[in-house]
């Protein structure tokens, strides 16, 4: 699919579900000498480190195409799951994360760290965000940012294109490995929670929820969402407000008192 019909998507959704940030184009390159010149690298061109939730804050509140390698992440969660670092059971480093992802037991820990998501080691220098109607590039993933409304009739939308539900992993932390390594490795669709991070330092609001789209994918999932907003389509408009309704006693009383109608 040509590049220009993902930029059509990524203006489409922005405009239809008036979203409060843009979508967001991801893709891994395996030679940081093959990123887009247009992007900036937060050490090379700005001095500084920046987590990836920063990124992708930077992507979908500001616009900017955001390149991101081993030296320009600010925290270990992207270091490991994009493969940029070696962490597995029998090193310092694995048993040191081990202490701090909220299991207490050691062996429970180890055990649920091994399962982490990952990308292959050292397969890929850089990761790329941008906006999806602006990218230059063909995502490997689409992240949507939402208020729970809209991606509760996306996921809907989802199963229209699939006839299958949308099956996610929960995690109070980390979001965001889950919200693109699946969906790239597995080519499946997933919703995701920001965590406390993306929260605290990249502004991802309270009432937001990630839905993630494999690049591949966003054909069928926009044919149906297209299709579901010729039919019954999202619409914050779209409830009842019952009138003439049943006036609670107090109401009813000082409605008598004032010689009008209660019923």
């Amino acid at each position: 699919m040509e590049v220009s019909k993902y930029n059509e998507y990524g203006s489409w959704l922005e405009r239809v579900f008036k979203l409060r940030s843009l979508p967001i184009a991801v893709k891994f390159y395996e030679k940081a000498a093959d990123v887009p010149s247009e992007a900036v690298f937060p050490m090379r061109d700005m001095g500084k480190h920046m987590a990836q939730c920063q990124a992708f804050s930077y992507t979908r509140m500001k616009g900017i195409t955001i390149a991101m390698t081993k030296e320009d992440q600010w925290c270990w969660n992207p270091l490991i799951g994009f493969g940029c670092v070696e962490c597995v059971p029998g090193q310092p480093q694995f048993d040191e994360v081990c202490k701090y992802i909220s299991i207490p037991d050691p062996e429970k820990a180890a055990a649920f760290f091994e399962k982490f998501p990952r990308l292959p080691l050292n397969k890929y220098e850089a990761v790329v965000t941008a906006p999806l109607a602006t990218c230059s590039f063909e995502p490997d993933v689409v992240m949507i940012y939402a208020d729970a409304a809209k991606i509760n009739h996306l996921i809907r939308c989802v199963k229209y294109a699939t006839g299958d539900y949308v099956r996610s992993i929960f995690d109070g932390i980390d979001s965001y490995i889950y919200c693109t390594v699946p969906s790239f490795l597995e080519n499946e669709y997933r919703v995701t929670f920001p965590d406390p991070g993306d929260r605290e330092r990249a502004r991802a609001r309270d009432d937001e929820v990630i839905l993630t789209v494999p690049g591949p994918r966003m054909k069928e999932f926009m044919d149906s969402v297209e299709a579901n907003d010729k039919g019954l389509g999202y619409n914050e408009k779209r409830f009842a407000i019952a009138v003439d309704y049943k006036l609670p006693d107090f109401y009813a009383r000082l409605f008598r008192m004032w010689g009008l109608k209660d019923e």
